[in-house]
């Protein structure tokens, strides 16, 4: 009697639980229209009819020949297509139907894994009936169902408050699982009385989805945290781990019998089927994405040509020569600012023909220009050409030509004409200094994977040596940076002699070097050329300095062969990596020789994680600490203010390099919480000052990362620091590099903008190391220029240099902006600046960047410096 009241319960369970899963299924998609209506209103009716399969299984045969079929097509058809119709705009058609194939790898594989170690030996007396595999193809597709929901779960777990359902949808699924594995195991066994207790999971399932569709649908009851990258990670390797536990299964089970089995056969090849067809997915969004991003990058390219064109038509009227030419080529008006930038007057060209008066090839593309304009009414057409002044220096010059024929207030061709020396000067010296190093006049890391990419681009084993000296710290500290300096120009001479003409040597930063040998066998070779050449003294100003150095070598043959040779940028930063690391492991050794890569050597990358991970725990427990470097007047030697810098005093490591620690932040996203901290910290501590000083006003600069520029709400978060420290905002300066100006320029400009519609103060820090566009920095909302201290640290030594660093304070003047010069460290430098008008200035000579307290005592004590 107790066995039939089991039965029974369990039973009726199962169809109650069914019906109320359906009910609240269907309750969930009356609050929706469309496809997520007839999505949830399809993933009902599958469970009822799943629900009345399972009820009919306990009733007896004759209920359930009925309903098996119905039952069956609720479980393998209905319910997948109701997850298939859910909408998703984030998740495209072909990701989801490639979570079935997933799910349906998942299955097969373990599937293939229990047959070999669980239900073959339990059929060597025959093989199975049509209806065990019918029975194994439930739990296949609860497994299948679970994989669908997992790859949905965090791309809509924010939609439509779609989050937490979903997440109880998984769990009901994983329940059916469990059910549905142990009724195999019982039709494996022959045996049914412990059928009850088999299919109680079900029943929490099926209360588990009713839950899920009846949680109030808001964004709070979708939120779900987020889970590291590593688990995501984790969870994308699911499906090729269960195929590999296949394959080894059927593998063993080939081994260890003499006959190979149907199952396994048609299993493994459905597992090649399922793959073939997953990666023909996997092309197909590849594609898709490819065409969107073009297009997007073609929008954009559109939109950014026609507002340089709307800004050339506002400023073309406003330039410093202007030409009137008749439709007969004769010139009919020339202004007198041709006698200012030409050193003509203006009655030698009035009443001549232009063509006449400028060099032939200028005048054969300035009568081309004119012929293609003459077709368009008030067309306008720009070129740059190349004129010449009285004193016969050549000066490169931008001309708009402007059709006015038809015009009878003109009756000509206006040429308005600009002088472009200045800038083509700047330009090219910028294009220069971005890719050389500004000490030693060798290229630069962008240089130098630039040309490592173009010797894999050209095929043979290609050979990089990274090379960095031992104990360059203590000369700095000992004998100054000025023979630090020094050694490393004769340094770089030295190298640059020791290699062939067809290499190229490069400094990469601080005491670091690399030379690329595009025939890697001589690599060898050449570093030991280096090393015995180096074991000669270095003449260091008055000095002789004995140095070494440490070499790491790598060449193409390392490469990791996942990297494709179509690729040669990724394998030109690759190589650079390994021959990187090989140089720290000869350090390791002692110094003074060199070490060949090896791919072992990759491990040293575990101590960048622990970095990592140290980085993340000082955010959390407040070891972070800010230093103050003052800015000053150099009209009135007065500290005006502080830039404030993150410094990090590691418990076990000690003080760690901000250059060390911040690139690692700037990857992980870290950035934007430790900027964060330090802009509330340094706004507090500027309010503090000043209100100790009895409210003399203190501007506090801070930087900010292109991530942090990259965040929507990142304005806000600003206002809301203002607000909460009581910073006024006109004294807060906000400092970025000159690679905003030229990434995702239209977002970047939009953003600036909201930030200066607060009132604060921003800033380009680093001018002149990259190479930003004159255009772009005229159309930004910068007040201020920081010149970048490899052009301060040189003044007074050369005098282009000199004149370089004059040409950016002027630039600024003329923009309406401020200049601050980095980096100063000795009188000259800063009497040189004083003399261009310079307005602020950093710099070691003045201070270092000091702690909070010493700041605020020089900030509080009115010092001049």
């Amino acid at each position: 009697m107790t066995t039939d009241l089991d039965w029974t319960t369990t039973a009726w369970g199962l169809l109650a639980g069914g019906v109320a899963a359906a009910v609240a299924c269907w309750w969930r998609a009356a609050g929706f229209a469309g496809r997520a209506r007839w999505g949830w209103a399809a993933i009902g009716a599958g469970l009822l009819f799943w629900s009345i399969g399972q009820f009919s299984w306990f009733a007896g045969p004759p209920f359930f020949e009925m309903f098996k079929v119905p039952a069956l097509l609720g479980l393998v058809v209905v319910v997948p297509a109701g997850l298939l119709i859910l909408p998703s705009g984030s998740q495209p058609l072909a990701n989801r139907l490639r979570s079935v194939l997933d799910g349906l790898l998942i299955a097969a594989s373990l599937a293939l894994v229990a047959w070999v170690f669980v239900m073959d030996p339990r059929l060597e007396s025959g093989p199975a009936g049509p209806g065990f595999y019918v029975t194994l193809l439930f739990p296949l597709t609860d497994i299948m169902l679970a994989t669908m929901v997992g790859y949905m779960l965090p791309a809509q777990r924010l939609q439509q408050g779609r989050g937490s359902d979903l997440m109880f949808l998984g769990a009901g699924f994983s329940a059916f699982v469990i059910t549905d594995i142990g009724h195999v195991y019982l039709v494996l066994l022959d045996s049914v009385a412990a059928a009850p207790l088999v299919h109680l999971p079900s029943i929490a399932g099926f209360l588990l989805i009713a839950v899920g569709a009846l949680r109030p649908r808001t964004a709070a009851a979708g939120t779900l945290p987020d889970l590291s990258p590593g688990v995501w990670n984790t969870a994308i390797m699911v499906p090729y781990t269960a195929v590999l536990a296949a394959l080894a299964s059927s593998v063993y089970f080939h081994l260890s019998h003499a006959h190979s089995d149907p199952f396994v056969n048609y299993t493994r090849s459905l597992l090649i089927l399922l793959i073939v067809g997953r990666q023909l997915l996997t092309q197909l969004e590849n594609r898709a994405l490819t065409r969107t991003l073009e297009s997007r990058v073609a929008e954009r390219t559109a939109e950014l040509h026609d507002r340089e064109q709307w800004f050339h038509s506002l400023i073309r009227h406003s330039s410093d020569v202007v030409t009137v030419i008749g439709a007969d080529g004769v010139i009919r008006y020339q202004s007198e600012s041709m006698q200012r930038v030409f050193g003509y007057g203006p009655e030698v060209f009035t009443g001549r023909r232009y063509t006449d008066l400028v060099d032939p090839d200028v005048a054969m593309r300035l009568a081309e220009a004119m012929r293609r304009v003459a077709t368009t009414a008030y067309g306008t057409v720009t070129l740059e050409v190349v004129h010449t002044h009285r004193d016969g220096r050549k000066r490169p010059s931008e001309v708009i030509i402007t059709n006015l024929v038809d015009d009878p207030r003109v009756a000509g061709f206006v040429l308005n004409t600009r002088d472009i020396s200045e800038r083509k000067e700047l330009q090219d010296q910028l294009v220069h200094e971005a890719y050389h190093d500004s000490l030693t006049q060798l290229g630069n890391r962008a240089l130098f994977q630039d040309r490592a990419s173009a010797a894999l681009r050209a095929g043979g084993d290609v050979a990089v040596l990274h090379l960095g000296l031992d104990g360059f710290k203590r000369v700095n500290d000992s004998l100054g940076h000025l023979a630090g300096d020094q050694l490393l120009v004769r340094v770089a001479d030295r190298l640059q002699a020791c290699v062939r003409d067809q290499d190229v040597v490069a400094r990469l930063g601080a005491d670091e070097f690399a030379i690329l040998a595009p025939d890697a066998g001589d690599a060898e070779l050449i570093a030991r050329r280096i090393l015995d050449d180096l074991e000669a003294p270095v003449e260091a100003g008055t000095r002789l300095i004995h140095v070494r150095a440490s070499i790491g070598l790598a060449t193409t043959a390392t490469l990791p062969g996942e990297i494709a040779g179509d690729r040669p940028g990724e394998r030109a930063e690759q190589l650079i990596r390994d021959a990187d690391l090989a140089m720290y492991q000869a350090k390791s050794t002692g110094g003074g020789v060199f070490t060949v890569y090896h791919p072992r050597m990759r491990d040293g990358l575990v101590e960048r994680l622990e970095l990592e991970n140290d980085l993340r725990g000082a955010l959390e427990r407040g070891e972070l600490r800010l230093h103050y470097q003052p800015t000053i007047d150099l009209a009135t030697s007065q500290v005006i203010g502080f830039e404030a810098l993150v410094r990090w005093p590691h418990p076990v490591r000690g003080m760690i390099n901000p250059l060390d620690f911040i690139p690692i932040a700037e990857v992980t996203g870290q950035i934007v919480p430790l900027g964060h901290w330090v802009l509330h910290e340094a706004c507090r501590q500027a309010v503090e000052w000043s209100a100790a000083a009895g409210g003399r006003p203190l501007k506090m600069a801070v930087n900010v990362s292109v991530r942090q520029l990259d965040r929507a709400d990142f304005a806000e978060s600003v206002a809301q620091v203002l607000a909460e420290t009581g910073m006024p905002a006109d004294r807060l300066c906000l400092e970025m590099t000159e690679s905003v100006l030229m990434t995702d320029t239209e977002a970047n400009l939009e953003q600036l903008v909201r930030l200066k519609g607060l009132g604060l103060t921003l800033a380009i820090d680093d001018f002149g190391t990259g190479y930003s566009s004159l255009a772009y920095l005229r159309r930004f909302p910068v007040d201020t220029l920081k010149i970048d201290r490899s052009f301060v640290e040189r003044l007074g030594v050369i005098a282009d240099d000199t004149a370089l660093t004059d040409t950016i304070v002027r630039l600024g003047k003329s923009l309406g902006m401020a200049t601050v010069a980095e980096g100063i460290e000795e009188f000259g430098q800063l009497a040189a600046l004083r003399e261009m008008g310079c307005g602020f200035a950093q710099g070691y000579y003045f201070s270092r960047p000091i702690p909070a307290a010493e700041a605020g005592r020089l900030f509080l004590e009115g010092a001049t410096v």
